[in-house]
């Protein structure tokens, strides 16, 4: 896990489960990592939790719906990533679908969103107090 930095906003009070047969909940933090700030090209959602490295092994595609207080990510037929923290539904509003590039990184994986989504990423860090 890469953890704080200049540019990485930490979401307090977030939960990270992965969703199979059951929920189980992960150790973790999310942040949102701001373009141009410690190596971001693009401003991006990082999850950091050990156990999604391994559960998704290789960047690609995948579908994002906005849930009840945050987003889950659909990583193959019966397998989930849920991300509860309600200021994720500023993002991602209750019902709301994308498809977007999920990457692995070292201790976790990223979320690269797409535009419109991006700029609700940004207006959220901004809400936050981050000024750049």
């Amino acid at each position: 896990m890469t953890g704080p930095a200049v540019g990485k906003i930490l979401l307090n009070n977030c939960r990270i489960f992965i969703v199979e047969r059951k929920r189980k909940e992960c150790e973790g933090e999310v942040y949102i990592h701001v373009k141009g700030f410690a190596l971001a090209r693009v401003t991006h959602l990082d999850i950091e939790a050990p156990e999604l490295e391994q559960l998704l092994k290789n960047g690609k595609f995948l579908s994002i719906s906005g849930i009840v207080g945050g987003i889950r990510i659909k990583v193959m037929e019966g397998v989930w990533i849920e991300v509860v923290n309600p200021l994720l539904n500023d993002v991602l509003k209750i019902g709301e679908r994308t498809r977007t590039w999920v990457g692995v990184k070292s201790g976790g994986i990223y979320i690269g969103f797409r535009k419109k989504h991006i700029e609700k990423l940004e207006a959220l860090a901004r809400k936050l107090g981050f000024v750049w």
